[in-house]
Parts: C-alpha cells; sequence; structure tokens
C-alpha cells in the first residue's frame, strides 16, 4: 500500500488520492476497532504489536489528505468526491472516539487496581512490622461473678 499511495501521491489525481484516503481511512479505522476490542477485553499485552501499524496509517493518512487538498487547489470536491469523503471522515471519527474512550476507561480501571494492590501491600507491611504479633482478646466464658472461698475453718 506505502508504494501504491506514493505513486497515486505523485499523479495527483484527486479521484485516485480519495480513493487512496479512503483505504487509509478504513484500514486505520479497523486497527483502532481491534485495539479497542483488545482493552475492553483486558488483552493489553496484544495491543503492542497494532502500535507500528497505527502509527504508519495515521501518518499515511495525513501525507495522503495533504496530498488531496495540494492537488485541489482549494477549489470544492465534486459531490460525489464530497460525500464520499464525508462517510470516511465519519466512520473514522467514531472509531476514534470509541477507542479513545476504550483507553480511558481502561486506563482508570488499570490505576484503580494499582492503587488497590499498593494499599493492600502497604497493610500487610503495617501489620508484618508490628512490635508484638497481633491478638484478639480472649473470648469470654459464659456468665462470670466474683467469688471467694473461705479457707480458716
Amino acid at each position: 500500500m506505502t508504494e501504491m499511495a506514493g505513486e497515486v501521491l505523485a499523479a495527483g489525481d484527486i479521484p485516485a488520492l480519495s480513493d487512496s484516503l479512503a483505504e487509509v481511512a478504513d484500514r486505520l479505522a479497523a486497527v483502532l476497532a481491534r485495539e479497542t476490542m483488545l482493552v475492553r477485553a483486558m488483552r493489553i499485552a496484544e495491543i503492542g504489536s497494532l502500535q507500528a501499524d497505527k502509527t504508519d496509517l495515521t501518518t499515511l493518512y495525513q501525507k495522503t489528505l495533504k496530498a488531496l487538498i495540494a492537488a485541489h487547489g482549494g477549489k470544492p470536491f465534486a459531490p460525489t468526491v464530497k460525500e464520499r469523503l464525508a462517510a470516511v471522515g465519519e466512520r473514522l471519527s467514531a472509531a476514534v472516539k470509541e477507542n479513545e474512550l476504550a483507553l480511558r476507561v481502561g486506563k482508570v480501571a488499570a490505576e484503580r487496581l494499582i492503587t488497590t494492590i499498593v494499599a493492600a501491600v502497604k497493610e500487610e507491611q503495617k501489620s508484618a512490622t508490628a512490635y508484638a504479633p497481633q491478638r484478639s482478646p480472649a473470648p469470654r466464658r459464659g456468665f462470670m461473678t466474683a467469688a471467694a472461698l473461705d479457707r480458716r475453718l
């Protein structure tokens, strides 16, 4: 795709650039959807493999969009191109929003988990460093009264 996008960018063909932009946006939205699914499933270790694709696709999207704008020269787009780009933009925007929300929720959940673990460790350390073992009071055995025996007899 990168080689094809380079050729399309060099050609300056508006329909080809809009097609390329749509393809890149769809691929980026798919990567974001996959990342969102992994975050929600708490499969955080698998997210790292998506980062390179996400970065490459974001860079390619930006370059293709700039090339499309430059090739068009600021004139209004044809209605079909405009509609297609709007639909692509909406899909990508929805994927970005959903991904951002999932990442924020995942971050909050991870922070809460870490806070809970740290509090538990501190509590364990506090009880382990006491001078004497913690004892519970002896249990009471029923009703108790005071009594004295007269041993003088």
